[in-house]
């Protein structure tokens, strides 16, 4: 029997069955400011934690909850006033290939710089008073730090990846206390949260005119950084800076320490995204999600992981364009040669994500876990129903993905660096 979430009427149902990403739009929006999110030792990710006290059980927290469900075709409604035509596509309108213009804005960031060039261009010709992003912490550098950019120079203090998790919503407070207009960026959960609650919360929907959105394949837990410093001999307490995709494209992670002496680990690297965070690490509620293309935003970024371009070693994105104004923003920038864009086709695109073997893969975890906890079971509506597995090699190879995962949630690889 699945679980009841609506018995408790809080998330803490949703952080008790493993469906919680931290994504922080909970403590945001809690009406009482109930919710406080801290980051989890055990389980390596940002989890809510409930002050009772303060609690009326109001039940806000758990209808805007992306964990309990995400009816994607609902929300694309809700945002977009129609319905994809592909479940686990979503809504597009236009598709392309391309880079900032600007080349030290390319250069300093993850795959061409497309983001923090639109960013910036929407503070400056006012589309945006403020840009929702992420950047590292000041005072723990191997910790995410979501804020409100308003200049270029802070816009640019978050460009790159950040392979950890991260609560950007929780910055969600300062855009409801403060008027104005903002862009957000973020993950696929983040922007589920987003929708759901600028249905509950008009002044939200408002103020948020853009949603760029980051394709995603998992968030990697804390440990795996972790690992991958104690892997390298490098001490944790004397790193001074990360960041996890530098020096060209793919690049890879540069760590500066205390003293400035350099580390650098490639992107292929097996002990890297080669293997230990492609395979390793992956908090429970990943497993379970099929928004690997951020159907809910109204452009979505990704690294353009295809072989026509693999001879590009400073980064260009592919982007796709969902809404009507995230067009009219794209051409605008276009038009003021903010940025180099080149019409791609759809299907590239769905080629450059391995989309057809991701709905197989993510279909055949959700297999397992059903049957495996009655918990997970809950999990089920999350999104559009999934065929079940069409090979035994899809099966293996989700249950070896959820086995060496539970073993990282268990802190069982210790003597391998895992504090």
């Amino acid at each position: 029997m699945a679980y009841s979430f609506e018995k408790e009427r809080t998330v803490r149902g949703i952080v008790k069955q493993g469906l919680c990403i931290g994504c922080g739009t909970c403590a945001a929006l809690c009406p009482k400011r109930a919710l406080t999110i801290v980051e989890c030792r055990e389980t390596g990710i940002y989890l809510p934690r409930l002050d009772n006290s303060k609690c009326n059980n109001c039940g806000i927290c758990l209808k805007i909850c992306p964990g309990t469900e995400a009816d994607l075709g609902k929300l694309n409604l809700a945002a977009f006033d129609q319905k994809p035509e592909n479940p686990f596509v979503g809504n597009y309108l236009k598709c392309y290939s391309g880079y900032a213009a600007d080349q030290k804005t390319r250069c300093q960031s993850t795959s061409g710089g497309l983001v923090p060039a639109l960013a910036t261009f929407a503070l400056e010709v006012g589309i945006a008073d403020g840009i929702l992003t992420t950047r590292a912490n000041a005072q723990k550098p191997l910790r995410p730090q979501s804020f409100i950019a308003r200049t270029k120079a802070e816009v640019m203090a978050a460009a790159g990846s950040k392979y950890c998790p991260v609560s950007a919503n929780s910055a969600l407070g300062e855009i409801l206390r403060n008027p104005g207009r903002y862009i957000l960026v973020g993950l696929p959960c983040h922007i589920q949260g987003l929708r759901k609650a600028q249905n509950l919360n008009k002044e939200l929907k408002n103020r948020v005119s853009l949603v760029f959105g980051l394709v995603c394949n998992h968030t990697p837990t804390f440990q795996a950084t972790s690992f991958l410093l104690k892997k390298f001999k490098i001490p944790i307490e004397k790193v001074a800076k990360l960041d996890y995709r530098s020096s060209g494209w793919p690049g890879g992670i540069k760590i500066v320490m205390d003293d400035c002496s350099e580390h650098f680990i490639p992107f292929s690297s097996s002990y890297y995204w080669g293997y230990v965070f492609q395979k390793f690490f992956w908090p429970k509620r990943c497993m379970v999600c099929n928004d690997k293309l951020c159907q809910l935003a109204d452009i979505i970024f990704m690294d353009a992981w295809l072989p026509e371009f693999s001879s590009d070693n400073i980064g260009l994105s592919l982007i796709v364009v969902r809404s009507k104004k995230g067009d009219e923003f794209v051409s605008k920038a276009i038009e003021k040669g903010v940025v180099k864009l080149q019409p791609i086709p759809l299907v590239d695109v769905l080629r450059s994500q391995h989309m057809a073997a991701t709905i197989r893969r993510v279909a055949a975890r959700r297999y397992i876990l059903k049957y495996r906890s009655n918990a997970i079971s809950a999990s089920a509506p999350l999104y559009r129903r999934l065929s079940p597995p069409q090979s035994i090699f899809e099966v293996l190879d989700a249950f070896h993905l959820i086995s060496i995962n539970k073993i990282c949630r268990n802190n069982l690889l210790s003597n391998y660096g895992i504090p």
